[in-house]
């Protein structure tokens, strides 16, 4: 391999291999829908996040609606973490993706936004 080409292979790998910021969450603000998985099971859930990071929403378990309700916060180090009625852990926007992985490493959620 040639000096230019191992410079380039590294410069490459170290491109992909930079971390990205997490968003502010003021830019999860919105309407989102997906899937939850709580002690009670997984269902479909809706989310309502305000500017601020407060967020209630919905999941729906045998027919009942159940309420979520929380906040998302983001720390002095930059992560982000959630903290709600269904337990914490972390928040990441992975592409269109808002996903919520608890503490626990059983709970959590995954959300697109929603369509008008």
């Amino acid at each position: 391999m040639t000096r230019v080409a191992a410079v380039f292979l590294i410069g490459a790998v170290s491109a992909g291999c930079a971390s990205v910021a997490p968003p502010d969450v003021a830019s999860l603000a919105g309407e989102w829908q997906g899937r939850v998985v709580t002690a009670r099971g997984h269902t479909a859930a809706r989310l309502t996040v305000a500017a601020d990071g407060r967020y209630e929403g919905t999941a729906f378990f045998d027919g009942a609606e159940r309420p979520l309700h929380g906040a998302l916060m983001k720390l002095s180090d930059g992560r982000l973490r959630y903290v709600g009625n269904e337990g914490d852990g972390t928040v990441t926007l992975e592409g269109e993706r808002l996903r919520l992985r608890g503490n626990d490493g059983a709970t959590g959620g995954v959300f697109l936004r929603a369509r008008p």
